[in-house]
C-alpha cells in the first residue's frame, strides 16, 4: 500500500475526527478514578522483552524505591535510551524494539511502553490523552501522558513520560493528579511543572501552552487490552494499523476515550 494512502488512513484530519468521535464517550468521575490499566493487563500478558530490559532500568539501585521514584526511574530510562521520531502504532513488543533501535516514538508510544513497565513493576498506571483546541495550529491535536498511583501519597500523580515532567501547585509539595491540575486551572490558580530528567531540555512555553493556557480536555484511555492488540497488530501486520484498529472497533474489542463529566 502506498505511503500516501497509509498517511491518509492514519492522519487525515477528517478520518481522525471521525475515529475520535466514535471512540469517545462521557463518564462519571468515579468511573475514571476507579479505572486502572492493570485491571485488564496482567504481568503474564506483557511481552518478554520488557522483562529482559527491566533490570537495566534498575541496575545499581541498592535501596527500596517509592512508587513515584520507580515511575520516574522508568521514565528517565525510556527518555534517555529513545531518541523519538515518527509515531509507530505497533504492537507493544514491536513498538519497544523500534524505539530502542531509534526508529521512532511519539508521546503515545512512550505512554504505551511505560504502561507495561509499570505493570511488571507492580505500579498502578493509567494512560491519558489531552485534546487541545488552540488558534495556534502547532498546538491543535493532542498529547498523551500517564498517571501512576503512589501508595506513599495515597493518590494518583500525573507524569509526562515523553517530556519527563511532574506538575505542582504554586508551593511545590505533593505532585498533582490530572484532576488537581484541572481544578487549579478552573480556579485560575497557578500551576508549575518540573523536569525530573537532567538529560532532557524542556520547552517551557510549549508545555505551558499544552497543559495550562490552552483550551484542553483530558480523556482517559480505557479498555486497552495489550494482549489483544498485540495479537491483531502482529497477525495482521500486512495491513495499515488504522485498519486493524477499525477491525477491533467493529469486533467490540476497541479501547475507548472516556471524558470525565465535571459537576
Amino acid at each position: 500500500m502506498s505511503r500516501s494512502l497509509i498517511w491518509y488512513l492514519r492522519r487525515h484530519p477528517l478520518l481522525y475526527e471521525v475515529r475520535f468521535r466514535l471512540l469517545s464517550k462521557n463518564v462519571t468521575i468515579d468511573r475514571v478514578e476507579n479505572f486502572c490499566y492493570n485491571n485488564i493487563n496482567k504481568t503474564t500478558d506483557i511481552p518478554d522483552i520488557y522483562f529482559e530490559l527491566n533490570p537495566l532500568i534498575f541496575e545499581k539501585i541498592k535501596i527500596a524505591l517509592s512508587d513515584l521514584d520507580k515511575a520516574k526511574r522508568i521514565a528517565i530510562w525510556l527518555r534517555n535510551n529513545i531518541k523519538g521520531g515518527p509515531g509507530l502504532g505497533k504492537s507493544s513488543e514491536m513498538a519497544l524494539r523500534k524505539m530502542i533501535n531509534g526508529e521512532g516514538g511519539v508521546c503515545s508510544d512512550f505512554s504505551q511502553v511505560f504502561n507495561n513497565f509499570c505493570v511488571i513493576n507492580d505500579l498502578k498506571v493509567k494512560e491519558w490523552g489531552l485534546k487541545v483546541l488552540s488558534k495556534d495550529p502547532t498546538l491543535n491535536g493532542g498529547h498523551t501522558f500517564n498517571e501512576v498511583y503512589s501508595k506513599e501519597f495515597q493518590k494518583w500523580i500525573l507524569i509526562d513520560v515523553s517530556k519527563s515532567l511532574l506538575f505542582y501547585p504554586i508551593n511545590p509539595t505533593i505532585p498533582l493528579s490530572i484532576f488537581d491540575l484541572v481544578n487549579l486551572k478552573n480556579e485560575n490558580e497557578k500551576v508549575t511543572f518540573s523536569c525530573f530528567n537532567e538529560n532532557t531540555t524542556t520547552d517551557n512555553k510549549r508545555i505551558t501552552d499544552i497543559y495550562i493556557t490552552s483550551n484542553s480536555s483530558p480523556f482517559l484511555i480505557t479498555n486497552y487490552c495489550n494482549k489483544t492488540y498485540d495479537f491483531y497488530l502482529d497477525k495482521l501486520n500486512f495491513l495499515p494499523e488504522p485498519i486493524v484498529h477499525g477491525l477491533l472497533f467493529l469486533l467490540g474489542k476497541s479501547y475507548a476515550f472516556e471524558f470525565p463529566k465535571y459537576q
